[in-house]
């Protein structure tokens, strides 16, 4: 997933101007909030200025350089755009992302639907430690669901299986295609080892090499 397809998801789910009495964030637009707008703007000698005035260059320009380069731009490179999408919304939505993230990072190199899975418990679990919770885990929980179910959708797409070896019943496949129709995997591949009769895997006969 490229860094403008997942803006733009984010920025959908995001909205526009808000500024709600409950809401530590104060004054936010497309999702950046005020002391975020000002902050970068120092940061190049500009002054700051009501985030509401903020154009769609500078909001792209924020989102790239502060919350997608680094992890989430790594992952995307890397070949796994549902992690690094899920990723980005982390860091966009929590200070502490990298709290919830670094436990589960093995599990995303190796399995990364698992590694996603795990994320999302642990996401939601912070989710409902917040003060905030009662007033925005509705909204909160609608736009995870959204991202998770997309970036879900990017790692396994149209059930495409991502394997390089599948291992059946002791014969193992080097595996071009693999797909997932309902309760079937098709796969077409070449034949690595021999097969072994089940009555000489029982006996432990089998040629091991």
């Amino acid at each position: 997933m490229s860094f403008s397809a997942a803006l733009a998801l984010v920025l959908a789910l995001e909205g526009g101007y808000s500024n709600h009495p409950a809401d530590p964030g104060g004054a936010t637009n497309y999702g950046i909030t005020q002391a975020a707008y000002d902050s970068w703007r120092r940061g190049r000698g500009l002054d700051p200025q009501p985030v509401a005035r903020i154009d769609r260059r500078e909001v792209d320009a924020i989102y790239r350089e502060r919350y997608w380069e680094g992890e989430p731009q790594r992952w995307d490179e890397l070949g796994h755009p549902g992690v690094a999408l899920y990723l980005f919304d982390m860091r966009i939505q929590h200070g502490r992302w990298r709290d919830i993230y670094e436990p589960h990072r093995e599990a995303l190199v190796n399995y990364p639907l698992l590694g996603l899975a795990q994320l999302r418990q642990a996401r939601m679990r912070y989710y409902t430690s917040l003060a905030g919770w009662a007033t925005f885990g509705r909204g909160w929980a609608r736009r995870e669901a959204a991202v998770y179910a997309e970036a879900v959708n990017q790692e396994h797409p149209r059930g495409l299986l991502r394997a390089e070896i599948l291992n059946l019943n002791g014969v193992e496949w080097d595996i071009g295609i693999a797909r997932i129709v309902r309760r079937t995997i098709w796969a077409r591949g070449t034949w690595v080892t021999p097969p072994c009769p089940w009555w000489r895997r029982v006996i432990g006969r089998c040629d091991r090499g």
